[in-house]
């Protein structure tokens, strides 16, 4: 689960004190291609943990303007206490660069009084990609493919699958690749893309110094 924030409660004329509600965003992609759709989780969380009453959840984009409303599903999201979700189709802007964005919850006046929830969160926008870049993590020692290890050519990011490949779509450029994975030690390559390359990591146990190797 990605960013959160959570208001203040509030006290109303008659002195009935507000719940607060929280707000939390995840599945948010790492980037998005120009005007491509994409999905996003909002989930909304009373402090009483009260059941939504037909709680809209809107997304606004930097200049306050309405991109996406949705309302709260009456199911709990799985292994949470009353964090009640949905899920929004938004569509990315033209223009290339870091977008930010906003998630609220209106303040309510039903029955039981609920502050305003907001949380902000941020949509990179990126060109489309041109070439594939495949990566493969071998452990160095034993030269066996590395399940799992965390591939980053910022802002894309990727895991290693079985036979420790995974591609990566980018556009033309020059690119700093880091690929890391449990107790290794982390691979940087720095590699300028102009057309479809394989790039082989390979990766160095980080073991544990033995006495013999402090006191040598």
């Amino acid at each position: 689960m990605a960013i959160e924030n959570e208001m203040s409660p509030k006290t109303g004329d008659c002195n009935v004190e507000r719940h607060s509600t929280r707000i939390v965003v995840w599945d948010l992609p790492s980037a998005v291609e120009r005007s491509n759709k994409f999905r996003v989780k909002f989930g909304v969380k009373c402090s009483n943990e009260c059941r939504p009453n037909g709680w809209v959840l809107e997304v606004s984009d930097n200049d306050g303007n309405k991109l996406a409303g949705a309302t709260l599903s009456d199911e709990v999201w799985p292994d949470t206490t009353a964090l009640y979700y949905t899920e929004v189709e938004l569509t990315a802007p033209d223009s290339e660069g870091l977008h930010a964005w906003e998630a609220k919850v209106p303040a309510t006046e039903q029955d039981i009084p609920h502050g305003e929830g907001v949380a902000s969160f941020n949509v990179r926008v990126v060109a489309t990609p041109e070439y594939i870049l495949t990566v493969e993590a071998i452990d160095r020692e034993t030269q066996s493919p590395v399940e799992g290890a965390r591939v980053v050519v910022h802002p894309y990011r990727a895991f290693t699958d079985e036979r420790g490949l995974a591609q990566v779509k980018v556009p033309k450029g020059k690119y700093r690749l880091f690929v890391s994975g449990k107790n290794y030690f982390p691979f940087r390559s720095d590699k300028e893309v102009n057309a479809d390359m394989t790039v082989r990591a390979e990766l160095t146990m980080d073991q544990e110094l033995s006495d013999a190797d402090v006191y040598a």
